[in-house]
């Protein structure tokens, strides 16, 4: 449970996205053997591992696998025919560039036919095992806290992740409540035992507000050994939300909690991957940052590269290097203040930049000389990091690593344009520095891409 790759909800789009290949391995065969074409088996093969890996990249742009889209039949229908589209032209773009069999536009005709109606039974099935007690999970949560509250809230929010919360234990002697939120609070910690036979409970979350002599130590150790998980609610949290639980977060949690280190080996792929990459990024990225560069130049004047000073590892200091995106002296009257959605400061070709996240492609060289890495914590203004120590103690905390061209927080939540907001972005930033890994590194990557490619910069 460690590691994110064991999240609940990449368990199961996993599952969704081998059921969504093989309905089309089989849509596949079953065109070759109806239609016969005179093309090798062995090219056919190669073209179908394409088709797999397309349809793949088709329905993840489109959103199939989003988390609401699994739980729901509607957006997954939706998502399905935003995905045929592609594909389709994808397919034309192919197929008069290339040099195709004379044949293949049929069977991949054939083979769209046939895939979609089984993807769409596949989901429906899908959808219909995750109710399955064997697919679902009967939770029930000890303690009323707010963090039993914010776990249930979680659990409502990500109803497809396979686990149904049945209830609440009270935790207080003079509890009077049936009910918190809409959810039953079905007794006291003292009637665990009778309670978990009686709802068929799979798994126990502690989130009782003291360990005091009413907690049910000996009941939780039965339960254990008789099969059922025990869990802490701060880590189930973390599981199925991928953040920490900031509320009553204490020291204690952060010293003798598993993460929060990564080996030497570790490190150096992290910088080996930095180099490489940020290296073939300015490569082959130059001939767009010119364009970007007479783009900006002929929209505005100014400078075409804008350089801002933020705060790095160790709180050393260093200057960010963008491509401009605001007017020319845009905070000469203001001093430093956050950016928004709608901010009159931004040029028209700025907006293009940030929707596209081009602005940042600069930032690469600071990456390749280590300053930033390519994923990792926002660099901050130092004219905001003060007061955002002040507000959140834990805030400093993320200067232990290189801050990122990317990051778990910039990818979950977006960029925010004021104080209040950088508690969600915090939670998000010491989940990554509590699980990362190369791998989650990558996922976070691929992510991006999907940010860039679907316009959803700020």
């Amino acid at each position: 449970m460690r590691y994110y790759l064991l999240n609940l909800y990449l368990g199961r789009v996993l599952i969704a996205v081998l059921a969504d290949a093989l309905c089309f391995v089989a849509a596949a065969a079953l065109s070759w053997f109806v239609l016969e074409p005179d093309f090798p088996v062995a090219e056919y093969a190669l073209v179908t591992a394409g088709g797999v890996f397309g349809t793949f990249v088709t329905l993840y742009y489109a959103g199939a696998y989003g988390l609401t889209s699994l739980g729901s039949g509607r957006r997954t229908i939706e998502n399905v025919f935003a995905a045929m589209g592609s594909a389709f032209l994808l397919a034309l773009a192919i197929y008069f560039t290339l040099q195709t069999p004379p044949r293949a536009m049929e069977v991949l005709a054939h083979t769209a036919a046939i895939y979609f109606p089984l993807m769409l039974g596949g989901r429906i099935l899908f959808r219909m095992m995750s109710g399955w007690p064997r697919f679902s999970q009967r939770v029930l949560v000890i303690g009323t806290s707010d963090l039993g509250i914010a776990i249930a809230n979680a659990m409502r929010e990500r109803r497809n992740l396979g686990t149904q919360l049945v209830g609440f234990l009270s935790d207080e002697i003079t509890h009077q409540h049936t009910t918190i939120d809409g959810v039953p609070v079905l007794g006291k910690v003292h009637e665990i035992e009778k309670i978990v036979d009686q709802e068929r409970i799979g798994r126990i979350v502690v989130a009782s507000k003291s360990r005091s002599e009413y907690f049910p130590a000996e009941e939780l150790l039965g339960a254990k050994l008789a099969g059922r998980h025990v869990e802490s609610g701060v880590a189930f949290f973390e599981r199925i939300t991928g953040r920490v639980y900031l509320r009553d977060l204490r020291p204690s949690y952060l010293i003798f909690t598993e993460g929060f280190r990564v080996g030497p080996v570790s490190t150096w792929l992290k910088r080996a991957l930095d180099v490489t990459a940020s290296a073939l990024g300015l490569l082959l990225c130059a001939p767009l940052l010119g364009l970007c560069a007479l783009a900006i130049r002929l929209d505005s004047p100014g400078s075409i590269l804008y350089q801002q000073e933020r705060v790095g590892k160790g709180g050393r200091l260093f200057r960010v290097c963008k491509l401009r995106s605001m007017r020319h002296g845009a905070e000469r009257a203001t001093g430093a203040v956050f950016s928004c959605a709608n901010d009159d400061r931004i040029t028209r070709v700025g907006r293009i930049l940030r929707k596209t996240r081009l602005d940042e492609l600069p930032q690469l060289w600071n990456v390749f000389i280590g300053e930033m890495s390519l994923v990792g914590p926002r660099p901050e203004r130092p004219e905001f990091v003060d007061s955002l120590c002040e507000r959140y103690p834990y805030f400093r905390l993320r200067s232990a690593l290189q801050p990122g061209l990317t990051g778990w927080a910039q990818i979950r939540h977006g960029y925010v344009n004021d104080v209040d907001g950088f508690e969600e972005k915090l939670a998000l930033d010491l989940y990554y520095m509590k699980y990362r890994s190369l791998v989650m590194d990558l996922l976070i990557l691929w992510k991006t891409a999907k940010t860039m490619v679907l316009l959803h910069g700020v």
